[in-house]
């Protein structure tokens, strides 16, 4: 797996989501309420709307276009009307610096 470095912390205040990109892969990122920083694959399994354009609540993201919330862990469907779990990446943070970890 490639760990590539995608934003500083101070970039991404808690409970905030931010748009990054690794390679072609478009990712939403977090900074979820517990502190953690999480990634998810930024585009909606149940339409083509971008994540980190939407709203976190706890350790959920809700797409701005029709409500539906993934967890921001497992990216397991939290909310309809999406039916399909979207994609995760593990998250480090090394001093001020966040990296998702892609498979190659």
């Amino acid at each position: 797996m490639a760990k590539v470095r995608v934003a500083s912390v101070d970039e991404v205040p808690v409970e905030t989501l931010k748009a990054v990109r690794v390679d072609e892969t478009e990712i939403c990122l977090a900074h979820a309420v517990d502190g953690g920083f999480y990634a998810i694959n930024d585009v909606c399994t149940h339409e083509n709307f971008l994540l980190s354009a939407g709203e976190l609540f706890d350790l959920q993201v809700e797409c701005p276009q029709h409500g539906s919330r993934f967890n921001l862990k497992t990216g397991a469907v939290t909310g309809l009307p999406a039916v399909i779990p979207t994609k995760v990446y593990p998250v480090t943070v090394d001093g001020n610096d966040i990296y998702i970890a892609i498979a190659d």
